[in-house]
């Protein structure tokens, strides 16, 4: 058993990709699903839940901007403790996209009112803030494609998205508003309980927080949490480590997968040679496959068929793993699976 091996082995058992578990302990625990693609937090429920299923996965889960400013599924009954962390107010200020306290006091409850009586798409909310006088540079910028009005009402609590792939919201329940440090310090202790073992420099850049602002808040938390040095590093968590495992022949990730973002060191689960070509310079994180213990492949569906493409050559042994893994994951969904060239 390798250092890198025990780092990974129990991060596979704390994020529930060894044991399944029921949806909502899934997004709690994984602090949100990260959602730059629709498709892959249903995916991350498909490969991990106990009760995923192609209708419901998404009951009771919303879409927001959490934290690192990146859009995740959450629990809706969470929606306070994540803009809590956020350190949202919910009061109305002039904003970065060029628009007024007043601007927004006076559109976003037409569009929460729009949104309720079910015109819930960008296209008709746009029409609907036209037809009721809104104009064109006010439109422009409620409407901004990087979040505009849209994304302030969101982080007021006042409108959230809908998960599937579609651009619709939705009027959420209240959210309880709590104090900010308050509801950082559940979110790390999660953390550690799951992404654990974990450095301090894992944790912020997972969460995105100042480093004197985890300092302080991690000071609290420290008594809590077992610590183990590895290579010179410090690793915190809080559960004994697992150190009597075997490592599962395959596993398979999503894109953007928690395991992937969780860590700034990334070097438990890939080769550095391979990372480029499991996040791109522009920072997209592709669906990948892990292989006695690394990242080795990336997977694509494309209706029924299953495209894998390797990092370096597989054995027939691997291949026959990843048959066995991907039919099972993916049930009736696979028709056909190919193995593309090495990517380079």
């Amino acid at each position: 058993m390798t250092s890198k091996e025990l780092l990974l082995f129990n991060s596979l058992s704390g994020l529930h990709l060894l044991d399944k578990a029921p949806r909502h302990v899934i997004v709690r625990d994984l602090c949100g699903l990260q959602a730059q693609f629709s498709r892959n937090p249903e995916y991350s429920l498909l490969l991990r839940s106990s009760d995923y299923a192609p209708d419901t996965w998404d009951t009771g889960l919303i879409k927001i901007w959490a934290h690192r400013g990146t859009m995740h599924v959450v629990p809706e009954d969470e929606l306070g403790l994540y803009l809590s962390a956020a350190g949202n107010s919910g009061s109305y200020q002039d904003s970065w996209w060029g628009l007024t306290a007043a601007q927004q006091e006076r559109w976003a409850p037409f569009i929460a009112g729009q949104v309720r009586m079910g015109n819930d798409t960008r296209d008709g909310l746009k029409k609907a803030c036209v037809n009721d006088g809104m104009d064109a540079e006010t439109l422009s910028r409620a409407f901004h494609g990087w979040g505009g009005l849209i994304k302030e009402m969101c982080w007021r609590g006042e409108l959230a998205c809908a998960t599937g792939t579609e651009k619709r919201y939705l009027v959420p329940k209240k959210p309880l508003i709590m104090d900010r440090d308050e509801a950082r310090g559940i979110l790390i202790r999660r953390y550690f309980q799951h992404f654990g073992p974990a450095t301090l420099q894992d944790c912020r850049t997972f969460f995105g927080y100042k480093q004197t602002e985890l300092a302080a808040l991690f000071k609290s938390i420290l008594p809590e949490l077992y610590s183990t040095t590895l290579e010179g590093n410090t690793y915190y968590h809080a559960k004994p480590l697992i150190t009597d495992f075997k490592m599962p022949e395959c596993v398979i990730l999503p894109g953007f997968d928690q395991l992937i973002m969780g860590y700034k060191d990334r070097g438990r689960f890939i080769n550095p040679a391979h990372a480029r070509k499991l996040i791109t310079v522009s920072g997209i994180v592709f669906p990948s496959i892990i292989l006695r213990g690394e990242i080795r492949a990336r997977w694509k569906l494309d209706g029924g068929h299953f495209l894998v493409s390797p990092f370096e050559k597989l054995t027939k042994k691997d291949e026959k793993n990843i048959l066995k893994t991907a039919e099972k994951k993916f049930s009736k969904r696979i028709d056909t699976i190919e193995f593309a060239d090495v990517i380079f």
